[in-house]
């Protein structure tokens, strides 16, 4: 067994090393193919990755929504069970038409006791426009404490100007996403308007700005204090629009939120199913993206079909003089694959080592997405795991032995007579 391994080894590397330009050429192919693959897992996989990580370092966990969950009843009176007729009387707890949660300092005192828990911010959510000077911009504008609302996310981390303590102390503050600065052309301490949804026009004093690498939230949110935002709403001091929660653990989400939703009666919503959407949609591009690279392995594989099939007609003779030996049919075969083998396995391992490094070189480079993008950054970021490297090798070594089976299946047909009689 082994001495014919051995045999069928040695065959094919004397047949490759025989075309050594288009050996190289069809590794190189095969390479470029691992390569790009490689690089489009990490990219991918990155893309991913940093907007899990933003999302989670600037929203929420579990969000307590103002919405009361299927109402319930309870029975208050009843017929004797003697009577002919059996009548009782219930009284229906029907869900709230209005999405908010009262008294919410109840509803903060619960979820807080909770193991798990390891912040609770109630916040009021309003929309309105923004105006400086002659530029206006709608915009969402989120009413918080400031000191809870800091150890939800990263939002002190975040801030670009000013401080988040100065919103603490400053009634009518707000701070603005620096796109949304930007955009109406606000700074520091300048002195801006806000037309609330009642029709109402706020002075508010501009007190920092905020970047938390999200296009769409840094170019359209703003922060004020809870009881502004009350006002703003025409909420009472113990009414909030939901409340937002932080867990000291990202794998028990599912658990506290269903938890939570039990304790407090109302409905609640974790990252992941807030962010549904732009989630899949990254996910399908990504999906996509991986159909399109595999056409680059079916490339590389027409190349090594190629070389296989020039190999065995020039080999034609030898083929024949090793039939007319006793070499079997199966041994043929197997030194025909073993080549298209030989050339998947050095390919793939070029392209491993080639797109773990180009991979290294593009997460170093100071690029960034774009202003526009949805993501935003000052370098892109990858990701780089064993089985991305494994799926690789194995798609290189299998396509490869496929594109090996049709050249083998054609030298292992050749008649020897006639072949040495021509």
């Amino acid at each position: 067994m082994i001495q014919k391994a051995s045999f069928v080894i040695r065959v094919a590397l004397r047949h490759l090393s025989g075309k050594r330009r288009q050996t190289i050429l069809v590794i190189a192919g095969v390479g470029v193919g691992s390569m790009v693959m490689i690089l489009t897992f990490g990219l991918a996989g990155g893309v991913i990755s940093d907007i899990k990580s933003k999302i989670i370092d600037i929203s929420p966990l579990i969000t307590i929504k103002g919405e009361k969950v299927e109402g319930k009843q309870r029975l208050l009176i009843s017929s004797s069970p003697y009577a002919s007729d059996n009548i009782g009387i219930v009284s229906r707890i029907v869900p709230d038409e209005k999405k908010e949660v009262k008294p919410y300092t109840e509803v903060v005192s619960l979820v807080d006791a909770l193991p798990g828990i390891d912040a609770v911010s109630p916040f009021v959510a309003t929309r309105g426009v923004i105006r400086y000077n002659t530029l206006s911009r709608p915009c969402f504008v989120k009413g918080v404490i400031p000191v809870r609302e800091a150890k939800i996310g990263k939002l002190g981390q975040n801030m670009v100007s000013g401080t988040l303590d100065e919103l603490t102390y400053t009634k009518n503050g707000i701070l603005l996403g620096t796109g949304l600065a930007e955009k109406i052309k606000a700074g520091y301490h300048d002195l801006v308007r806000f037309t609330g949804e009642n029709g109402k026009v706020y002075n508010l004093i501009v007190v920092g700005t905020f970047a938390s690498g999200f296009g769409a939230v840094d170019d359209n949110n703003a922060y004020i204090n809870l009881r502004l935002a009350q006002t703003i709403n025409g909420f009472a001091e113990n009414v909030v629009s939901a409340i937002g929660i932080h867990t000291t653990n990202l794998g028990d989400v599912d658990r506290l939120s269903t938890e939570i939703s039990g304790l407090t009666g109302y409905r609640t919503e974790t990252w992941e199913e807030a962010n549904a959407n732009l989630l899949s949609l990254f996910e399908r591009n990504n999906n996509i993206t991986f159909f399109l690279v595999m056409f680059v392995f079916v490339v590389a594989g027409f190349g090594i079909a190629n070389v296989l099939i020039t190999i065995v007609l020039q080999k034609q003779r030898d083929i024949a003089i090793m039939k007319s030996m006793g070499v079997s049919i199966r041994s043929l075969e197997m030194i025909f694959l073993a080549e298209g083998m030989v050339l998947g396995i050095a390919g793939g391992l070029i392209g491993a080592v080639a797109g773990h490094y180009l991979t290294n070189l593009i997460s170093a480079l100071p690029i960034s997405y774009g202003p526009s993008a949805v993501v935003r950054g000052n370098h892109i970021v990858t990701v780089q795991k064993p089985y991305f490297y494994f799926l690789t090798f194995m798609f290189a070594v299998i396509v490869s032995a496929i594109s090996g089976f049709g050249p083998a299946r054609k030298a292992a047909r050749l008649k020897p007579v006639d072949i040495l009689r021509a």
